[in-house]
C-alpha cells in the first residue's frame, strides 16, 4: 500500500466539493445577490458572471464526481474565465458557510483548494488539449510532413476491437457516428478499414498496429514508405509521451507545494505554545497521507526524546516516553551523520522504516501496533538546530511506501514546524507552556511535587516505586534542566513559574 499527496489532495478537494453541495440553495442565492448587484451598478462584468454560475452551477451540483481527481470540467467554458470572477464566487461560497457556524478553518481551506483547483484546470485547459491522443494524431496525419493517408485510435471492449476515433490528412473524424467498426483481431480490424478504401488504393497501403497505453493505434502508411516512416512516428510518439509526462510531474509538484503552504497557514494561526504543537501534529496528517502522528522534542545534551503530543494517538501515552537515543540506531546514526558533516539540516532527511520492529524497542512496537514509519526531523535551518521530530504512520499494523514527492514535503514541513517552534520558544512563553519547553516529562514533574513536599531521595523512590537510583537520575535531570544549583532553587523555580 503506497498512498500519495495525490491521494490526500483529492480527498480535500472532495471534501470542499462536499461541503459546498451541502449548503446549495443558500449558495445559489448568494451568487443571484452577487449578479444583481453587478446588474443593478451597470457592471460590464454581469454577462460573464451570469455565464460562469450556469457553469458552476453545472459543475458543482448537476454533475457526478465519482472521481474527485476528475476536477477538469468536461466542456469548455462558455464565459471567458478570469480571477476576478472565480474571486466573487468563492467569496459569496465561504460568505455562506461562515454563516452557518459549523465550519472549522480546515473546511474553508477545503473550499479556497476546490475553487483553486478549478480555476487552474480551467486556465490550463487549452494547454491539456495539446497532450490528448486525439489533437497528436490529428496533427499527425495533417502536418504532412509524413506520407501518412490515416490515423485510428482503436480500443478493446470485452473480445473486440473498436475504432473510436478515425482522421485523415484533413483532419476529419471519418467514423461519423459508425460504431459498427469492430473486428475480434487488430489485423481484422486493420483490413475491415482498408477495406473502406476504395480498390484501387487499399492494395497501395499498409496499416502499423503502435500500442500506447490502454489503446492501439492503426496507422495507415503506402507500402513504399513504411520502412522509413515508422521511426519517425515511433519518435514523434515518444516526445508527445515525454511532454505530457512532464505536464503531470509539474501538476504533482505543484500538489506537495499546496500541501506546505495550507500546512503553514494552519501552523502560523498558532496562538502559543500549546496550539503550534497541536497544529503541527493534527497539519502533518490533514495535508499529508498518514494516519497518525506523535510530535517529540529532542535533548542534544541528554541525548534525550522526549513526547510532547500525539494526534489519533494516545496522548497521554505520548507524553509518557522519555527514551535514551542510543536505544534507537536509526535515529542515532543519522545524528552522528549530522556532526559528521558540520551540523547542517540539510543532510537530516526523513526515515523511512519498513518495519518498525527493526528500530524501535519491542514495547513500543506492541504498544502502538507500529509497522511502517516515517520519521521527520523538526529543525531551523538557519542556525542548524534541531527541535525533535515526528513519527509518522498511516494506521496501526499497516506497511506503506513513501513516494518522492512527500519525502520533499516533509522536509519543508519539519522546517516550518521548527521556526513556529522557535517562535515561541524565544517569546519565553507563559506558565501553561513552560514545562514543555523544558520538556519536563509526566514523571519528572511528579518527583518535582514530592521534592517540593521535603520528600528525600528514599521516600520520593517508595511512593513512585522507583529505585533511589533512578530518582537521583531524575532530580539530576531536573536540575539541569531548571539551571538550579540545588534542589530549592529547583523547587523555587517550578512554584514561581506555576510548574507545580
Amino acid at each position: 500500500m503506497s498512498l500519495t499527496i495525490n491521494h490526500q489532495m483529492n480527498a480535500l478537494f472532495q471534501n470542499g466539493l462536499n461541503i459546498v453541495r451541502s449548503h446549495q440553495d443558500l449558495i445559489m442565492d448568494e451568487w443571484e445577490n452577487v449578479l444583481s448587484h453587478l446588474q443593478r451598478t451597470g457592471k460590464k462584468s454581469a454577462v460573464n458572471m451570469e455565464s460562469a454560475i450556469n457553469f458552476f452551477t453545472d459543475y458543482l451540483f448537476l454533475q457526478e464526481h465519482e472521481k474527485p481527481e476528475k476536477a477538469i470540467p468536461q466542456r469548455t467554458a462558455s464565459f471567458q474565465i478570469n480571477q476576478f470572477t472565480l474571486t466573487l464566487l468563492e467569496n459569496a461560497v465561504h460568505k455562506v458557510i461562515q454563516t452557518q457556524g459549523n465550519h472549522s478553518y480546515q473546511d474553508h481551506q477545503a473550499v479556497r483548494y476546490l475553487f483553486s483547483t478549478i480555476g487552474e484546470d480551467m486556465f490550463t485547459q487549452p494547454y491539456l488539449q495539446n497532450f490528448s491522443i486525439d489533437s497528436f494524431l490529428k496533427n499527425l496525419v495533417s502536418s504532412n510532413q509524413l506520407p501518412i493517408e490515416w490515423t485510428v485510435i482503436a480500443i478493446k471492449k470485452e473480445q473486440s476491437y473498436v475504432v473510436e476515433k478515425w482522421f485523415n490528412n484533413m483532419s476529419q473524424d471519418l467514423l461519423l457516428g459508425n460504431d459498427s467498426l469492430k473486428a475480434d483481431t487488430l489485423y481484422a480490424l486493420s483490413e475491415l478499414l482498408l477495406s473502406q478504401m476504395t480498390q484501387q488504393y487499399r492494395k497501395k497501403y499498409n496499416v502499423l498496429p503502435i500500442p500506447h497505453e490502454d489503446v492501439t493505434l492503426l496507422i495507415c502508411v503506402h507500402h513504399d514508405d513504411t520502412s522509413h516512416v515508422m521511426p519517425f512516428i515511433t519518435y514523434a510518439l515518444q516526445m508527445f509521451k515525454n511532454g505530457k509526462d512532464s505536464f503531470e510531474i509539474t501538476k504533482q509538484e505543484q500538489q506537495w507545494k499546496d500541501s506546505v503552504i495550507m500546512f503553514n497557514e494552519t501552523i502560523m494561526r498558532s496562538n502559543n505554545y500549546n496550539e503550534a504543537i497541536e497544529n503541527i501534529t493534527a497539519g502533518f496528517v490533514n495535508y499529508l497521507p498518514f494516519e497518525r502522528c506523535a510530535l517529540f522534542s529532542y535533548s542534544a545534551n541528554e541525548q534525550t526524546g522526549v513526547g510532547l503530543f500525539g494526534h489519533r494517538l494516545d496522548n497521554k501515552a505520548i507524553q509518557n516516553i522519555s527514551e535514551d537515543i542510543s536505544k534507537l540506531p536509526l535515529i542515532r546514526d543519522s545524528l552522528q551523520l549530522v556532526q559528521l558533516f558540520g551540523k547542517t539540516m540539510n543532510y537530516l532527511q526523513p526515515i523511512y522504516i519498513k518495519d518498525a520492529s527493526g528500530g524501535f524497542p519491542d514495547h513500543y512496537v506492541k504498544q502502538f501496533d507500529l509497522r511502517s514509519v516515517v520519521i521527520a526531523p523538526i529543525f531551523v535551518s538557519s542556525n542548524n538546530r534541531l527541535f525533535g521530530a515526528v513519527i509518522l504512520d498511516q494506521g496501526a499494523g499497516k506497511h506503506f511506501k513513501v513516494s518522492q514527492e512527500t519525502f520533499t514535503a516533509l522536509l519543508k514541513f519539519g522546517q516550518s514546524a521548527g521556526e513556529i517552534l522557535a517562535k515561541y520558544y524565544n517569546e519565553h512563553p507563559g506558565n501553561e507552556d513552560q514545562s514543555r519547553i523544558l520538556h519536563l516529562s509526566p514523571r519528572e514533574i511528579e518527583v518535582m511535587k514530592l521534592m517540593a513536599e521535603g520528600a528525600s531521595t528514599n521516600e520520593a523512590a517508595s511512593e513512585l516505586n522507583l529505585s533511589e537510583y533512578t530518582v537521583r537520575d531524575y532530580v539530576s535531570a531536573i536540575m539541569q534542566k531548571m539551571e538550579a544549583r540545588n534542589r530549592t532553587e529547583a523547587v523555587a523555580r517550578a512554584i514561581r513559574e506555576g510548574l507545580i
